[in-house]
């Protein structure tokens, strides 16, 4: 099975409506697929990766940066591949689009370590066959994260939540 992050932003009545009914969380994260629009990112299996480079952390993590494994409030006990959904509060999407404003590839890049990543076993797996010359291969890592600064500065001006998944 893939694991496959990610990135959803719900108006603040959306959020609220979820978090009151968790047993909704599938048929939210299934309509996010339609309606790319409203600030979705699809993370591909960059997500273990992109938390890594953003925390320094394999799996865990503090602050902000650490919103795709760690933070917000679970939707439920429903397991989507990797746990349940969690959902962010507006104020979290802002500190989340606030520590991201800092991070760019080029300061990102020295984490980038194909032999560490293979030791510490980050998803997807096969480091030994990434090219980090290759522009596909970075983009592959680094587009997504583009996109997860765009998506939660514009929920920062909306004051939109967010929901993260990886199923």
């Amino acid at each position: 099975m893939s694991l496959i992050g990610h990135v959803y932003l719900l108006p603040p009545e959306r959020l609220s409506a979820l978090l009151a009914e968790p047993a909704t969380v599938v048929a939210v994260v299934d309509g996010a697929y339609n309606d790319p629009g409203q600030g979705f990112v699809d993370l591909d299996k960059a997500w273990n990766a992109l938390h890594y480079l953003l925390t320094g952390s394999a799996r865990d993590g503090e602050g902000p940066l650490a919103f795709l494994l760690k933070g917000g409030t679970p939707v439920g006990d429903e397991d989507l591949g990797y746990g349940p959904a969690r959902v962010f509060q507006p104020a979290e999407v802002a500190a989340i689009a606030e520590a991201l404003a800092e991070v760019s590839q080029y300061k990102l890049l020295p984490r980038f370590d194909l032999k560490k990543f293979e030791k510490l076993e980050l998803y997807p797996g096969r480091w030994s066959e990434v090219n980090l010359r290759s522009d596909y291969d970075l983009g592959y890592y680094f587009g997504p994260l583009e996109q997860l600064k765009n998506v939660t500065r514009r929920a920062k001006n909306e004051g939109a939540g967010m929901i993260v998944w990886i199923g």
